[in-house]
């Protein structure tokens, strides 16, 4: 349901090959947090360059967005040079469709992925009426959906050492969506600026940045007076090992600026590391705060995680009734989350400081 591009700097040369290991420099362009993307306006569009995200200081793609009307398309693995801005996509991440939604871009979309897990009701709306296709699974795609949609662009998440099958064999330009491979929650939402340009609608997309940027910043300082640090762990275990984010994650960095002592925090792995339950018991079972996600249509209660691993009530936050869950399929978790860290930062600190009287949007205390 999720990948990477970047700008080059208008007086720079276009870097080729993304599989040669070209080398990325992440600094200059427009772009004030991300680091696998650099953006330059330029007098005739734009420019982008993307890092690759698992081989460090290498280029992953570049590409060129030329406002000229008639600019000739050109797609190879190594470069892109596409007119802007785009008219009809296929998008295969519910996340950026939504932003789309809101930077009043919409109009754009005539093919989503996944549609059964898109909340957003003006997508489903036009899903209903024909307006929007559904292009089918992101892994596995209607190819022939794809071809008849005829769009100007597809955007895709990259992920390691893998390529796009027949995707790249219709000579329709991939744009590389690697925002979520961004380590900090800030440097995520700013890919917004990026998709912005690409419809048209770039001070839309600033501004909106502006305002995510103030919120979370007026937040953290809200939170670093707060005196106490509640300990927090998250999620459960996975068949035989416990899959628990890396201090050094988006997530792990939200815990701290939301006033929270992540157990792992020393762990500096930007992932999710696997893990045994006993290395997660030793260092959680006198944790403070648990925070879950809950993926299935039934609400999750102290009984059934209990009935599920017995050993999970010998955590201090079962015993204590201090169990958070999110469930992701009746909230807009994955749709608002990653170009809105602040919403989720609220909710982190409504759960570890409840005297600040934060209005939450995603979590809700367990029940029974």
């Amino acid at each position: 349901m999720k990948a990477r591009l970047v700008l080059l700097p208008a007086l720079t040369v276009l870097l080729l090959s993304c599989s040669n290991g070209t080398h990325f420099n992440a600094t200059g362009g427009i772009m004030e947090y991300s680091s696998h993307i650099v953006l330059d306006d330029t007098p005739q569009g734009f420019n982008a360059q993307i890092a690759n995200p698992w081989k460090k200081n290498t280029l992953l793609h570049s590409y060129t967005f030329s406002t000229n009307e008639g600019t000739d398309y050109s797609f190879n693995r190594n470069s892109n040079t596409i007119q802007v801005p785009l008219k009809h996509i296929v998008v295969m991440t519910n996340s950026l469709a939504h932003l789309m939604v809101e930077l009043g871009a919409e109009d754009c979309i005539a093919g989503v992925c996944e549609s059964e897990y898109i909340a957003d009701s003006v997508i489903r709306a036009r899903l209903a009426n024909g307006m929007i296709a559904d292009c089918g699974n992101s892994m596995y795609p209607t190819i022939e959906k794809i071809m008849e949609l005829k769009p100007d662009a597809i955007m895709v998440s990259p992920f390691e050492e893998t390529g796009y099958g027949q995707l790249e064999k219709l000579g329709i330009p991939l744009l590389e969506c690697a925002d979520y491979m961004e380590t900090s929650p800030l440097a995520r939402a700013e890919w917004m600026r990026f998709y912005g340009r690409l419809f048209g609608v770039g001070s839309n997309a600033d501004s909106l940045f502006r305002q995510v940027k103030s919120n979370y910043q007026a937040l953290c300082e809200t939170a670093a007076k707060t005196p106490l640090r509640p300990k927090v762990m998250l999620d459960t275990k996975s068949g035989s090992a416990w899959y628990m984010a890396g201090g050094g994650s988006t997530i792990g960095q939200m815990i701290a600026d939301a006033g929270g002592d992540y157990i792992f925090s020393e762990n500096s792995n930007s992932g999710s590391v696997p893990l045994s339950f006993e290395t997660v018991f030793e260092k959680a079972r006198d944790a403070d705060v648990w925070l879950l996600k809950n993926s299935s249509s039934n609400p999750l209660t102290y009984r059934m995680l209990e009935s599920d691993f017995r050993q999970y009530s010998s955590f201090k936050p079962f015993k204590e009734r201090n169990i958070w869950v999110c469930d992701v399929y009746q909230v807009p978790y994955f749709e608002l989350t990653a170009f809105h860290p602040d919403i989720l930062l609220a909710d982190f600190m409504s759960i570890f400081h409840p005297e600040l009287s934060h209005a939450r949007s995603f979590y809700h205390p367990m029940d029974e």
